[in-house]
């Protein structure tokens, strides 16, 4: 319906995807840029015997980066004399019931927002949660918890789950935050999941302790979809991600919805959903009507030639609530559209812009599928489909912060903080200030070098970046020694 999706701005990263990107130290080099160890050690107690958890991750997230679909398509492949490991030692930890996930995934989602948060060049745009699911084809109907799910595009079902995603949008860049993975049980009694008896019986099964990380994602599978959004929405509040507009399509815009985004207290949020709901009556001039008959009683519609649409608007309440209407079409003969925003101040163009942002959730599906594999996992455990799913989304985050230095951030900004960092992270602190003040004596002296310039210079030489990078580390080792 929309006519402004600018997918060229949006759909960056697959614009942006480069072979240079494939390098070898690109996988080492984005992690060391999350402190990826530091997130490690937060799970590290569920691998306590063999190869650490850290270690398994760092291959793991490198597969699409050598051209590996599967574990073992990576194991016989350009690693294979590298990695003495076998497929069972990554199947394993995908198989874990004993591993929070969903806090893997947040934590570099949160340590993405701390990064790009500190720079001081920033643009500071609307920051926005969206709301989406989309289709996760599947050929096996022995999966655990698979289904026959409805295509709402190809308006037919076919096997497999729906992934409900909650991602975020920072005013420059996209990322995930959260999601579910949701089965449908179907109208047919007789064939509960739109499988028969048998194949519902020889459906892979695990037992999961009862309130264990794998049980809760388990019970997720037969939520409803939008009472998992707002718990979504709800953890990421307390969490402290600070948001202006809930984005949402029409089918999780709902009264419960609303609801919950009007009950922040800590930060003002505001929802723009489309609305489909044709017997839902609103107050509007002291009289009861659907949002059908108030649009027909707003008089003769406007033209908004920037957009292209047609539009008129009302105030109305709705449950106590006050909250605006939009309704929107294309051309004089177009299908009428309708918008319920919460931000009563809003005109119908701001609304508009802000609500096309929904689109990157739709660009961030059609790239995590495309170039980074999303639903491929072949396994039977759930626990694997929801461990596969977080690896990937953890895969688009490291490429968008690669995609945001390098096209966005200033370089100054990145090597002053990647300076902060070393200093908060190493034993040598005192070795490090030393360091950096003689930087600032020799730029001083020289005057015609700017400090952070030379710095830039040195990590970007490689024997330069060597040297010093065996200096910090010897030092360690000889207090560790003393």
């Amino acid at each position: 319906m929309l006519q402004c999706k600018d997918i060229n701005k949006i759909s960056e990263l697959k614009n942006g995807f480069t072979h240079r990107w494939l390098e070898p130290d690109f996988i080492s080099s984005s992690l060391k840029c999350f402190t990826f160890s530091n997130l490690c050690s937060a799970v590290s107690q569920v691998k306590e015997k063999g190869y650490s958890f850290e270690w398994i991750m760092t291959i793991l997230l490198s597969m699409p980066f050598i051209d590996a679909t599967t574990v073992h398509s990576m194991l016989n492949g350009c690693v294979k004399h590298q990695v003495e490991a076998g497929k069972d030692t990554f199947y394993r930890l995908k198989n874990n019931p004993g591993i929070c996930w969903r806090m893997v995934l947040w934590l570099f989602a949160a340590k993405f927002k701390d990064l790009t948060g500190k720079r001081l060049d920033q643009d500071t745009g609307l920051k926005c949660m969206i709301f989406d699911d989309t289709l996760i084809v599947k050929t096996g109907k022995y999966i655990e918890k698979i289904s026959w799910v409805w295509d709402h595009v190809a308006h037919k079902a076919v096997l497999g789950f729906k992934l409900l995603l909650m991602g975020y949008w920072d005013g420059k860049s996209f990322i995930p935050l959260d999601f579910s993975l949701h089965r449908e049980l179907g109208q047919n009694k007789g064939k509960p999941f739109g499988l028969k008896k048998k194949e519902l019986k020889k459906q892979y099964k695990k037992h999961r302790t009862k309130g264990s990380f794998s049980d809760e994602r388990a019970e997720e599978a037969d939520m409803s979809k939008i009472d998992s959004a707002i718990k979504m929405f709800k953890r990421a509040i307390s969490q402290g991600f600070m948001v202006d507009y809930v984005l949402m399509d029409s089918w999780f815009t709902c009264d419960d919805f609303i609801n919950a985004v009007l009950a922040v207290k800590k930060q003002t949020v505001h929802l723009i959903g489309m609305y489909k709901f044709v017997k839902t009556k609103f107050l509007y001039k002291e009289m009861m009507y659907t949002f059908s008959q108030i649009r027909n009683m707003t008089g003769k519609a406007k033209r908004c030639r920037k957009l292209g649409l047609y539009y008129t608007e009302a105030i109305v309440e709705f449950k106590g609530k006050t909250i605006k209407l939009f309704f929107s079409k294309q051309g004089k003969n177009g299908k009428w559209k309708t918008f319920v925003c919460t931000n009563t101040k809003l005109s119908f163009i701001q609304m508009i812009e802000i609500y096309q942002t929904r689109w990157t959730i739709e660009v961030f599906f059609k790239e995590s599928k495309q170039l980074l594999g999303l639903g491929k996992c072949q396994s039977n455990d759930f626990d694997a489909q929801i461990a596969d799913a977080t690896i990937t989304m953890i895969q688009h985050i490291l490429l968008t912060m690669r995609y945001r230095i390098e096209n966005y951030e200033s370089m100054p900004g990145m090597f002053s903080e990647i300076k902060e960092a070393t200093v908060q992270q190493r034993l040598n602190q005192r070795l490090w200030g030393l360091f950096v003040e003689l930087m600032q004596i020799i730029t001083n002296i020289l005057g015609e070098i700017d400090e952070q310039e030379l710095l830039e210079r040195i990590f970007q030489n490689d024997q330069a970046r060597e040297l010093i990078a065996r200096l910090l580390n010897d030092t360690d080792q000889n207090k560790i020694a003393a």
